[in-house]
């Protein structure tokens, strides 16, 4: 365990916004939280869950106490001829258990590579791309309460998964610290090719897509994104800031009678998806800037840091780009990231 006064978080947010917190604490097991409540100080501040702080904004000092799981181990559970299941500590780089997985020759998490964060942070937001969402391969997780320590297990079944959305945004927010996630993978699978983007690549890099491998479709993820989205060491964001809006048909129909080219999916209870990253071009905020706060100008939906954006200022250019869509569409983006 360490107990870190007055601490900058610049280094624990991928902005790389240099706000301060009261204290800033890392732990591995359980046993730390009651030792922690003990200590009037701590117990009389409100507490705060971060992983790596990629899905995070924050706009101000925090007089509270920030807490972290660092634990990070990765442990096989159970295998047979099919699947692993594989025990994580959340405290794992996410990319880092993706490369791990797809090493093994493991199925389930290659679309999923180069998202920055924690495997704590993974389920939280229920992080998703390219077709795949962790929900589909999580089977069960284990969590502290952040009141007295007590252990509280979940499976997948009592998450409350959703699109970026889970119990852990939702009854549990900020009330428990997820200590391990258990995921279950394949050993054999049929790539997972829904995304347009995904498999239009791997068809134009292999004569035939039937005998792919986890790491190949990874390299082709990899090779994406790299493309599209800034690398937060090197030009600070938070990936995609809004989510992607749903809409009635009724209203899809509508905007289609203007915007011809206004794409869209359709879900299973009759909504629509559109992508909030279109309707942010339409606007034409894509690569433009106030200050040190821009819109990236190779994808609408990231909002990055140039160099001295403050917490505010980025959310400030987030509310224009907001406003200007509902303007014009009567659609409101409901931001992705969490802020504190």
């Amino acid at each position: 365990m360490n107990i870190y006064a007055n601490y900058d978080l610049k280094n624990q947010n991928t902005f790389h916004f240099s706000v301060k917190a009261r204290f800033f604490i890392e732990v591995r097991h359980a046993s730390a939280i009651p030792t922690l409540r003990q200590d009037a100080l701590l117990s009389s501040l409100p507490w705060q869950v971060i992983g790596n702080g990629s899905n995070l904004v924050l706009d101000r000092d925090l007089d509270c106490v920030v807490i972290k799981c660092i634990y990070d181990e990765i442990h096989i559970v159970k295998e047979d001829a099919d699947s692993v299941w594989l025990s994580v500590g959340s405290g794992c780089n996410w990319h880092d258990l993706v490369i791990y997985t797809v090493d093994k020759g493991w199925w389930g998490l290659e679309n999923l590579a180069l998202i920055p964060g924690t495997v704590g942070a993974a389920p939280v937001h229920n992080i998703g791309a390219y077709g795949t969402e962790v929900q589909d391969t999580i089977t069960r997780i284990q969590s502290f309460d952040l009141r007295d320590g007590a252990r509280i297990e979940l499976r997948r079944n009592e998450c409350n998964f959703a699109y970026r959305s889970s119990i852990f945004t939702q009854a549990l927010a900020n009330r428990v610290l997820i200590h391990r996630v258990t995921f279950r993978l394949r050993k054999q699978a049929t790539p997972n090719l829904m995304n347009e983007v995904l498999n239009a690549r791997l068809l134009d890099q292999y004569e035939s897509i039937e005998h792919l491998t986890p790491r190949q479709v990874c390299d082709a993820v990899i090779a994406i994104r790299n493309k599209r989205i800034p690398d937060p060491d090197l030009l600070g964001s938070a990936g995609s800031f809004f989510k992607n809006p749903f809409i009635s048909s009724t209203h899809y129909h509508s905007l289609q009678a203007q915007y011809p080219d206004i794409p869209g999916h359709k879900t299973p209870d009759g909504h629509i998806k559109v992508p909030a990253a279109w309707l942010i071009e339409q606007v034409d905020w894509k690569g433009k800037r106030i200050g040190d706060a821009g819109v990236y100008d190779k994808h609408a939906l990231i909002l990055v840091n140039y160099g001295k954006a403050t917490g505010k200022e980025i959310l400030a250019l987030a509310e224009q780009i907001r406003e200007d869509v509902i303007n014009k569409f009567s659609i409101a983006l409901e931001k992705e990231v969490v802020t504190i």
